[in-house]
Order: C-alpha cells, then structure tokens, then sequence
C-alpha cells in the first residue's frame, strides 16, 4: 500500500477533528519540498524550539542539522506538511524517518546524526545531548529492530492550538503506515515542556532523559536555560501493534 493512500485516508479524518484544521491541507514531504520546508524551519522551529532558542541558534548553527535530518527523512515518504487553504504557505510539519538497529554503524570519521555547526557551548551542547540519548535506544530496547523516529515536529505560533500537532500525530501513528515501512514503534528525542506533555497524553514511555541542569560550564552555570519550563530532553517510546 502506497503513502498517497494513507494520506487520502488521514484526510477523511477530519470531520472527527476541530473545525479549525479545515482551514488547512496535508501532503507527503517529497524532495520537491525540501528547500521551502527548511525555510519553514529556520523561521519557526530554529527560533521557537526551547533548546534552540537557549543557545541561540543561527542559521548557519543549524543547517549542518537540517541536512543530517533531510538526508534520513528523505528516504522514506513518512512526513507530513500543513498548509494555509488560504495562503498555500506551509504552516507546519513533522518530519520522520526509518532507523534500523542494523543500519551500518558510523566509524570514527563520520559525523554524529544530530551535527550543528560552529563552536558555542549551548549549540555543541544541544548535539551532545540529542546523539546520546539517540544512540542509546537499542541497548535501553533490546526487543526492538525497526522503528519510525520522530526527527521534527513544528508548528508555525500563529496556527498553534488549532489541532494540527495532533493531526499529525494521528496520521504518523497509523498502524498501516508503520507497517508499509516494517516499523511497530515509535522513538522521539522530546527537547520541549510541550512535547513531552502530548506524547505523555498519548502514551509514550520516557526511557531516558538527560537534566539541562546536568551541562555547566567552567563557571558552574546551567549552559542552557529555556524560558518555556523545559528542564529536560526525554527519550521517549510507543508502540504500536
């Protein structure tokens, strides 16, 4: 079965969601997308994420990231993208990608999945986190082989609280999709207060988490301090059968 099916069933799905999500459509992201969703990004993820907006993240910060993540999510067609019916503008994501416990395993000269650029403290900070929870998920699951990992999910401040995170969600955790891509679970890095809430609501297990508290500087200080109430990165789980 084909994404394209998955996606004209997810539309049929709106009549059981908020009226406000009829003021948008849904595509697959396909490379065609990959430069205009990038630029969603960098206007709304890179300057509204908690962690992010902490280390002050730049443009050049992070595009080494955004690649890494293209590189993954581009293989598969298991994201999705919002657009304004009135405008046609993206007005959100979430962006997945297939990880496989036997995927080849990266030597000493290959660079790390989460890469930021540059040298400051916060944004090496942000890599080091996100890489070692990443990379610790297959000893901490053992029984696991396949699964769809949550790279990305934004959602543009002004189109916030009108269902989109949870469309999305509805979508990427369909049994069908899961299934066409040989995956039962899913893994997400969560790096937002927010975040962690709705996958907590929807029944994901933290399987490890890393206190921003836990990365000071030569000074003693917190290095990254979000204004959100986000005091953790979790490594959360679901699965799904």
């Amino acid at each position: 079965m084909q994404v394209s099916r998955f996606l004209t069933s997810f539309h049929r799905l709106s009549t059981a969601l908020p009226a406000s999500t009829e003021k948008y459509y849904f595509e697959t992201v396909k490379h065609d997308n990959r430069n205009e969703v990038v630029d969603f990004l960098n206007n709304n993820f890179r300057v509204e994420e908690p962690l992010s907006k902490a280390a002050g993240m730049t443009e050049s910060d992070i595009q080494s990231c955004f690649d890494g993540v293209f590189e993954r999510v581009l293989k598969n067609e298991v994201s999705i993208l919002a657009r304004s019916k009135q405008s046609d503008e993206i007005v959100g994501c979430m962006l997945n990608s297939v990880w496989k416990r036997n995927d080849p395993k990266k030597n000493e000269d290959e660079a790390e999945d989460f890469e930021f650029g540059g040298d400051r403290k916060g944004v090496m900070t942000i890599g080091e986190i996100l890489n070692e929870l990443h990379e610790s998920f297959w000893k901490l699951r053992p029984d696991q082989h396949t699964v769809l990992h949550f790279e990305i999910s934004s959602v543009n401040k002004n189109h916030q609280r009108q269902g989109l995170a949870s469309k999305f969600m509805n979508w990427t955790e369909k049994k069908e999709l899961l299934k066409s891509v040989e995956a039962s679970s899913i893994v997400a890095e969560a790096s937002s207060l927010a975040n962690q809430i709705l996958l907590s609501k929807r029944g994901y297990e933290t399987v490890a988490s890393t206190l921003l508290s836990s990365r000071i500087d030569v000074n003693g200080k917190q290095i990254l301090v979000c204004d959100d109430g986000t005091d953790r990165v979790d490594l959360v789980f679901k699965e799904l059968n």
